[in-house]
């Protein structure tokens, strides 16, 4: 407000703005009525739908969903067929480990014998010769009926052949340890000879099983089954030549173990005409060219005995021995076997004379009571 001026009157401020305030309202009012004087606006059309779309549409997401049905059983199928391999080679490798260890357990078992065989009685001691070798047997033999892989078809037939080796080293092992205990000449040498029946499939394995069968677990992508080691076999000192030496002397210094030994002479007859000759006195024997003399032994000791020699020596008087041998193949304990012993060649100087006569059976090994074995008899050669 300006000074001087005086305040406008209400009236003046209408009259002023008047027209502003109808425009207001005019304005509202002529909207509403273009409003309302205009026609009902209709609501918006629904777009039609179009079929041919909406059947690529439910085929594109049909073909999605059978890709990701086949993709997955793919992967599912993929899935088992590994399993399946997986177990397989894990099954295989399972008979395999266990045969192994079987197999180590009963070399063990050897090598405590060999350390040791005085533990046992002669009996047991062959008891467990038996044992240890008809459980390699089975070994072998179940070794041979294990399904491998088709992968690892060589392989398997390179481990059961080295576990039939095996079995065929324990025969070997126990005949010849057999032997020893029945007096037979059985050395140190012979036994380590057999080693290689023993640490020879260990090396074989290693070789022709084992590197080749981890090459194949490459190849197939299998990375959690492992392949069993074979190798106590080639650490073992079982066939040292020192402990062998040692077995053979402990086994045939034991009566434990070799039991009693012992043969005694007990007759002597004559042929032809079955004179038994007598230990006082003198015989007289035909001197003619079937000149023999029949020769009864007994095993006195509780083992059977081979080969025991007999021995008859006619001693001129003058002359030199006029000797001849015989052997009794087996002679069982408390048994009695007769030998014939002939082949003499009497010289003319021996006839008409009294002659000595030495027969000797035995001694066997291990006998340690020979008294028995020798007598001597007086004889007297005529011609008939």
């Amino acid at each position: 407000m300006r000074a001087g001026s005086s305040p406008a009157s209400p009236t003046s401020f209408f009259l002023t703005t008047g027209v502003r305030g109808v425009d207001f309202f005019d304005d509202d009012a002529g909207r509403s009525t273009k409003a309302d004087s205009s026609p009902a606006q209709a609501p918006p059309r629904r777009r039609r739908s179009n079929p041919a779309r909406t059947r690529t549409q439910r085929l594109i997401i049909l073909a999605v969903v059978l890709f990701l049905i086949v993709f997955g059983l793919a992967l599912w199928v993929r899935s088992c067929q590994q399993s399946r391999k997986v177990a397989s080679y894990r099954d295989y490798f399972t008979g395999v480990s266990t045969a192994i260890a079987d197999s180590d357990a009963v070399g063990k078992q050897l090598d405590q014998l060999v350390s040791n065989p005085t533990k046992y009685s002669r009996k047991e001691l062959v008891a467990k010769l038996q044992q240890l070798s008809a459980k390699q047997d089975e070994i072998a033999v179940r070794a041979s009926r294990l399904v491998a892989p088709d992968t690892l078809a060589a392989e398997q037939a390179s481990f059961a052949e080295g576990m039939r080796v095996r079995a065929d080293g324990f025969k070997l092992f126990s005949t010849a340890m057999l032997g020893s205990l029945a007096n037979k000449k059985v050395t140190a040498n012979q036994l380590a000879a057999l080693e290689g029946y023993f640490s020879g499939p260990d090396a074989y394995y290693m070789s022709r099983f084992y590197l080749p069968a981890r090459n194949v677990m490459t190849d197939q992508g299998v990375s959690d089954v492992a392949v069993p080691m074979a190798t106590w076999y080639l650490k073992s000192h079982t066939f040292d030549l020192d402990r062998l030496q040692e077995l053979l002397g402990s086994v045939g210094s034991s009566t434990k173990l070799t039991g009693v030994h012992g043969v005694a002479l007990i007759k002597v007859v004559a042929q032809p005409g079955d004179i038994a000759l007598i230990s006082n006195g003198v015989t007289t024997v035909s001197a003619s060219a079937d000149l023999a003399f029949d020769v009864t032994v007994q095993n006195q000791g509780d083992v059977t005995e081979n080969d025991v020699p007999v021995t008859v020596a006619i001693k001129p008087p003058g002359g030199d021995p006029i000797t001849q041998t015989g052997t009794i193949a087996t002679l069982p304990s408390r048994k009695e076997q007769t030998v014939t012993v002939q082949g003499f060649a009497i010289p003319a100087e021996a006839l008409s004379k009294q002659c000595t006569v030495k027969v000797t059976a035995g001694p066997v090994k291990g006998e340690r009571v020979t008294s028995n074995n020798t007598h001597q008899y007086k004889i007297l050669l005529q011609l008939q």
